[in-house]
């Protein structure tokens, strides 16, 4: 008889919780939270107990799979909601990913019901994928009487897991990526976007968190075809799923400005051509060819070969750059073209270089393996390192400059697969090296150059003030990152740099190695002390200051714009200041048209400004925006300007 009351007993709990169905793979049953007769509005649950290592699938299962569907039976003026569906988990299945629950889930459905409605038996039959190695299209028929069943708790944990809070934000397109920008206070340890709709992005492709600064956050999601209109789906970060309602993508900027990758290629030759042009790589450039012509001279045979040592070192040294960019940019970190001189240590000894490289050729001194090749060895064309390493410096030094064509081919670049990144950068190191090669594989073309003589000590002399000139650029770029005390330990590093290079030059090798550890150590501990706590700004102008968000506001006002991202250590950006921007008929043409002018300041790091230039498809400064009501997307402006350019705008 025991036994008997006890089966009964189990029987009615298993009816008051909705009797569990074994469909295959998974337990299902039909749970409900009404609490009492009157309620009006309460949650129905279908609970999946999966065996284990099995799973079901989201609304968007991702690249394969699919979800459920249900066929309701209810009583008259009863209305049952959609599904409210959990966050989903990532279940991979390599080289697919798919978008589902695994081993347990409980779908929650909202029910609505007339208040004279009688409380009966509500049946559903669900439809669904299961999966684990194997997938097996499942069914199972559920019901419950709601007249004598008992609300469950385990409704109150399903609702939890359904997202509830929205997560405003924003979309662009860049290339073949979409960056989804948010903002998040706390710590990230991971986040990923599960899009609604399948076919907007690529599902198996890695998605990169990206911090722009304070609380802002970017999602990088690579688009699966066409750019999508807009985009809906959660956001999880960490373990909390957030609502992404539908939100459109901006496309107007990558599709105006996008270009393909043999135009990638062809720019970046043409740029590395006319950097050579640049003001900042000339004197490095001239004191190789006065090397040259020694070399031609003394040792004509091997006038090839210093030209291939002088190439593989440029080359060495773009592939360098582009590996260092490629790794920062793959951990999150928002970099471009010239993103070392952010840093005031560099480009202190990037002026004490400057500087050093200038007494050496007003002296006498004698320093075989100076990167200038100016040394007797080099003279007598005997040491190949000399000219690797003078590719290697004038790369260095060239970081400041963008030339034309550079910009649109680095911004290319630094959104591509690795492989593809290093092909361009290796072109645009070829463009750079070109004239010096083409100068040491083809006699013919020595002729074109002067006979060796007296005027070459001269010409040597007279470039050291071309580095001194450059020296001076880059102290006062020193000054605008970093507080008047740091740029005192400065000029005192070129004091005793100065010191020991006098008080070195007739002692013997033991004493000359001694003097050049202790100026060594002295410039290593000198940079190491910076301060950089106090920065100062670029000059005053009228300009205003860049903020992000800045163009669509005005943008919303019909308020004309002109934008310059710029640099202090950027010597195009600072030659494009004097011969075009600071001109007075350029000020009046911005004042009479009503266009404001606005100055974006890159010399310290900023990754707002960084993301803006990416936007872009730009890796560096300058970058000259212009914009007035009427236009459909903002225009990119020349790297070079002049002052007629931008009165015919």
């Amino acid at each position: 008889m025991k036994v008997l009351l006890i089966l009964l007993s189990c029987l009615q709990l298993s009816l008051l919780a909705g009797e569990s169905v074994n469909s295959g793979h998974a337990e299902v049953r039909l749970l409900s939270n009404l609490q009492s007769q009157q309620d009006e509005t309460f949650y129905l649950g279908i609970e999946m107990a999966m065996d284990k290592g099995w799973h079901t699938y989201w609304q968007n299962p991702g690249d394969s799979g699919g979800a459920f569907d249900i066929i309701w039976e209810s009583p008259e003026g009863f209305i049952i909601e959609n599904v409210s569906w959990p966050t989903p988990e990532l279940i991979p299945y390599p080289p697919l990913m798919t978008y589902g629950y695994e081993d347990y889930v409980l779908f929650p459905f909202q029910v609505f019901r007339a208040a004279d409605s009688n409380l009966g038996v509500i049946k559903a039959t669900i439809n669904f994928l299961i999966c684990a190695d194997i997938c097996v299209p499942e069914s199972a028929s559920i019901e419950i009487d709601l007249s004598t069943e008992q609300p469950s708790s385990l409704i109150a944990d399903g609702i939890k897991s359904v997202p509830n809070r929205v997560m405003p934000v924003s979309l662009d397109a860049n290339n073949q990526n979409l960056n989804l920008g948010f903002a998040f206070d706390g710590t990230i340890n991971d986040a990923y976007f599960f899009t609604d709709n399948q076919g907007d992005i690529k599902h198996s492709a890695s998605q990169k968190l990206r911090r722009l600064g304070d609380n802002n956050y970017e999602l990088i999601l690579e688009q699966a075809s066409l750019t999508p209109d807009q985009l809906s789906g959660i956001l999880k970060i960490n373990d909390s799923g957030f609502i992404v309602m539908p939100t459109a993508v901006d496309a107007s900027i990558t599709n105006s400005f996008s270009i393909n990758l043999f135009q990638a290629l062809l720019f970046a030759f043409i740029g590395g051509l006319i950097l050579n042009l640049m003001p900042c790589v000339f004197p490095v450039i001239a004191l190789k060819t006065l090397s040259f012509i020694k070399i031609s001279e003394h040792a004509p045979h091997q006038a090839k070969w210093h030209g291939w040592s002088y190439t593989v070192g440029v080359l060495s040294s773009f592939v360098a750059i582009a590996l260092v960019l490629i790794g920062l940019k793959a951990a999150g970190e928002s970099l471009g073209w010239g993103f070392q001189l952010q840093a005031p240590e560099i480009v202190g000894g990037l002026a004490l270089l400057m500087v050093l490289i200038g007494f050496i050729l007003l002296s006498d001194i004698n320093i075989g393996t100076s990167l200038t090749s100016v040394g007797s060895k080099m003279q007598q064309g005997q040491s190949y390192s000399n000219s690797f390493a003078t590719g290697v410096l004038a790369v260095v030094v060239a970081s400041p400059c963008t030339a034309p064509f550079m910009g649109a081919a680095l911004g290319f670049a630094l959104v591509q697969p690795t492989a593809m990144s290093l092909i361009i950068f290796i072109m645009l190191g070829l463009g750079f090296a070109l004239p010096y090669l083409m100068l040491s594989i083809v006699p013919s073309l020595v002729a074109w150059l002067p006979k060796p003589g007296a005027w070459m000590e001269t010409f040597k002399q007279i470039m050291a003030f071309p580095m001194f000139a450059t020296a001076i650029w880059l102290i006062w770029v020193f000054a605008q990152q970093t507080s008047s005390t740091d740029l005192v330990i400065l000029m005192g590093l070129i004091l005793v740099m100065g010191f020991g290079l006098w008080f070195g030059r007739s002692r013997n090798r033991t004493q000359n190695i001694g003097i050049s550890v202790i100026v060594l150590l002295s410039v290593i501990f000198g940079l190491a002390s910076l301060d950089k706590t106090v920065t100062q700004k670029l000059a005053e102008d009228d300009s205003l200051t860049w903020q992000a968000g800045i163009e669509e506001q005005l943008q919303a006002q019909q308020q004309a714009y002109f934008i310059n991202f710029t640099a202090a250590w950027c010597i195009t950006c600072q030659a494009n200041e004097q011969i075009a921007l600071s001109r007075d008929p350029v000020k009046e043409f911005f004042n009479t048209n009503n266009i404001k002018y606005i100055k974006a300041d890159w010399t310290n790091r900023n990754d707002d400004i960084t993301n803006t230039l990416s936007s872009y498809n730009r890796s560096g400064v300058p970058l000259y925006v212009f914009w007035k009501p009427g236009m459909q997307t903002p225009k990119i402006l020349p790297a070079i300007l002049t002052e007629g350019y931008i009165l015919g705008l």
